[in-house]
């Protein structure tokens, strides 16, 4: 790595928490007058105070080099030497960085723009944090999945009962109902989505096997051609997941495990590097599988 790799957060995320502001004080004031403002005040100094809490937790910048790693905020800076990470931790999709004695950590973003690439660099400096014999068993919580029940019961006991109600009235249609069959269908296709998901994964020497509610598979890691920490982007930000691309053009994905998903990803990707090195007769290197950052002047 010639020049540092930095990561910093998209103005378009500082524009639109400051809109939001603007355009809540803003509806007060017309919604109540000018003579409102004595009574806007008081809300509008927390409503401040809330906003420059957003801004701590938004604005950051992170920078990578070949010694180090470091995070930027509006709190500060903190840095720690690759030889000093001593563990990583997480929960959903983020990841924390601690060193040896816990007194130093950096948390990173999942939303920070080339999130997946910093994940990458993490892998690579520090392989041995991710070692798959310390994970040989990844298991998600159940709670997911009694929730998604209890939803969709919900849901589908309510409609019948509203279709039953009404089915008799002079206006019942198909018409009528068509928008109650839509949400349903959505409902239970999401629900159908919670539940394909594995609950647990277990690595044992070159086999993965994945648990579900009902049933498992077993792939070794030969039938893998790839594994990528992916995402899809909707109003609410990044959904991150990782992909298991099978050799037969089929795609697996994981999401919702026991430990943060880069973790997972990092241990399953050190994992399939072990028991398929040698196979390929030109093995990519590691850095074509990183996804260029933009923002980054240094990349081009």
């Amino acid at each position: 790595m010639s020049e540092p790799r930095v990561y910093k957060t998209s103005p378009a995320v500082i524009i639109v928490i400051v809109a939001m502001f603007v355009i809540l004080i803003g509806g007060i004031v017309m919604a109540l007058g000018m003579e409102a403002l004595t009574y806007v005040t008081p809300p509008a100094l927390i409503g401040i105070l809330l906003l420059a809490g957003l801004f701590a937790a938004q604005i950051t910048k992170v920078t990578i080099s070949d010694d180090a790693i470091s995070v930027q905020n509006l709190l500060g800076t903190k840095s720690l030497r690759w030889a000093e990470v001593a563990r990583a931790s997480g929960r959903g999709y983020s990841i924390k960085l601690h060193n040896q004695d816990g007194d130093a950590t950096l948390s990173i973003s999942p939303q920070l723009p080339g999130y997946e690439e910093i994940v990458e660099f993490i892998g690579m400096k520090r392989p041995q944090l991710f070692d798959p014999n310390q994970y040989g068993e990844i298991r998600r919580g159940i709670a997911p999945y009694i929730f998604m029940f209890l939803l969709v019961s919900l849901i589908l006991g309510v409609s019948l009962v509203f279709v039953y109600s009404t089915m008799d009235s002079p206006d019942a249609s198909f018409a009528k109902y068509a928008p109650l069959l839509v949400f349903v269908a959505i409902t239970l296709a999401f629900g159908g989505m919670v539940f394909s998901v594995p609950r647990s994964l277990t690595l044992e020497g070159n086999a993965l096997n994945l648990s579900y509610l009902i049933g498992s598979k077993s792939l070794r890691a030969d039938d893998i051609a790839i594994i990528q920490f992916s995402y899809t982007q909707s109003r609410n930000g990044k959904h991150f997941f990782i992909n298991l691309h099978l050799k037969d053009r089929r795609n697996i994905r994981l999401r919702g495990l026991g430990v943060g998903l880069p973790i997972a990803y990092l241990v399953l990707k050190n994992w399939h590097k072990t028991h398929t090195q040698g196979q390929s007769a030109n093995p990519r290197p590691a850095q074509e599988n990183i996804a260029p950052n933009w923002s980054d002047k240094s990349w081009k």
